[in-house]
């Protein structure tokens, strides 16, 4: 883990922007199973907390299908994909904990378990930050009577909540060129919707349209949000990759105060004077 935290702090903006980025092998597997802050390869806590972070989700998913299932309609939301997502996330990372806990020697460098966990932490991560922000700034004024709802806040806040604190937690790296994740799921909810309105689906109140920004019987309307939304994705692949750089920092500074402060606590005490 050494050499990626050194990596975190030392590789320009520039070297980002390179196709040996796009990849997902890594050689140290133990930085997908890992905490940044642990001390050891193992900790229970940290599997104990996977699971709890697993179990939030999966509470709120199956509340919210209860709730809101409404035919189906629950399955044509970008902000119910991502809350899937949040739970599989969880659930799969809670797993590979589990597994790494028992066995550190189980997993090999670049194995694709590891490879799926990276890309869907990643795409939650950066998923969960967009579907905060539009909610919020585009789409709650629209449906006011849900805003504070328990289950709406735990969709559309407690989600982006967890996944940035736990993009501060887990302990492995982050490349900007993992943007095509997040993006490529973005782009094929925006062609779902098209496809929705041209079958004639309806949202639960029998409009034709997901939400309203996205009504494709107002194409500029539509076409505007579709802009701005893979924009946005851009933005907050950019804001993942800070928290990382961000976490790194902090990770190397606590360990450069510590190392300041060891001689100290292990330096002897001065010999009594002698007459």
């Amino acid at each position: 883990m050494g050499d990626e935290n050194k990596e975190g702090c030392c590789l320009s903006l520039k070297e980002e922007f390179q196709c040996s980025r796009f990849s997902l092998h890594h050689e140290d597997p133990g930085v997908f199973c890992r905490s940044q802050w642990q001390k050891g390869k193992r900790s229970l806590v940290w599997v104990l907390y996977r699971w709890a972070l697993a179990a939030f989700f999966a509470a709120g998913v199956i509340g919210s299908i209860m709730q809101d299932f409404n035919g189906g309609r629950w399955f044509i939301f970008l902000t119910d994909w991502g809350f899937t997502l949040c739970l599989f996330t969880c659930t799969y990372g809670a797993v590979i904990a589990t597994i790494y806990y028992f066995n550190p020697s189980y997993f090999a460098p670049g194995d694709r378990s590891l490879k799926i966990y990276w890309i869907s932490h990643y795409t939650t991560s950066v998923l969960s930050m967009l579907i905060t922000t539009v909610f919020w700034a585009a789409l709650s004024s629209t449906m006011p009577e849900v805003a504070g709802e328990l289950y709406n806040l735990w969709c559309h806040a407690f989600n982006s909540i967890c996944m940035v604190f736990d993009c501060f937690m887990v302990a492995y790296p982050n490349r900007l060129m993992h943007f095509i994740y997040p993006f490529s799921v973005v782009l094929i909810f925006l062609v779902h919707s098209l496809i929705y309105y041209w079958a004639g689906g309806t949202d639960i109140d029998g409009n034709r349209f997901i939400y309203y920004a996205l009504d494709w019987a107002r194409p500029g309307l539509a076409i505007g949000f579709v802009c701005a939304s893979l924009a946005l994705i851009c933005c907050f692949s950019f804001v993942a990759f800070g928290i990382y750089r961000l976490r790194i920092s902090m990770y190397n500074c606590r360990n450069k105060k510590q190392e300041e402060t060891a001689p100290l606590k292990t330096t002897p005490k001065d010999s009594p004077l002698t007459v």
